[in-house]
């Protein structure tokens, strides 16, 4: 029997008759929902409080705290990968957006405002400048390096090589 398991035993077979009443105290009702969520049954609350099957449910008990404490962990992670995703490390060249040789500057002031470092609000993966999404920068410019933390530069070279249609003119 685990500890978890014991301590919820000792807790449910110490309850004595005195403290039933017609109407459930708070810690009557906190006591029954554990031992519900456990899934044990009790016979009875008037001092002869039995467990049926205890092995059984202190492994069902045990499964279910850890499937919560999986939970909580996953919950965890996505507000750390959302946190990371609302607030991006931003280049140092931030403003320093420019120098496409194709005409694409014109998009810069709309797509990301000059900063060279910024994410699309709308979550789509488009990242810098000129806004180029992961797909486009990997199969066009990947022999650039990473698009995520690239030089305003890189990404003038980058956007450079894509037609201004890229950006629906």
């Amino acid at each position: 029997m685990t500890a978890v398991a014991t301590a919820v035993a000792a807790v449910v077979l110490m309850v004595p008759t005195a403290t039933k009443s017609t109407t459930a105290s708070p810690s009557n009702d906190a006591l029954t929902h554990t031992v519900a969520q456990a899934g044990v049954a009790l016979l009875d609350w008037e001092g002869t409080a039995a467990l049926l099957d205890w092995e059984g449910r202190a492994a069902a008990l045990d499964a279910w705290l850890q499937s919560q404490r999986e939970l909580e962990r996953a919950a965890t992670a996505r507000n750390v990968a959302a946190r990371a995703v609302a607030a991006p490390a931003q280049s140092p060249s931030v403003g320093a957006c420019g120098g496409a040789t194709n005409g694409a500057d014109q998009f810069i002031a709309r797509e990301s405002g000059g900063n060279p470092g910024i994410w699309n609000a709308g979550g789509s993966g488009a990242y810098g400048c000129y806004q180029i999404m992961p797909g486009t920068w990997s199969s066009s410019c990947g022999d650039l390096g990473a698009e995520v933390g690239s030089s305003a530069a890189t990404q003038a070279q980058c956007a450079s090589r894509l037609p201004l249609s890229a950006w629906g003119a």
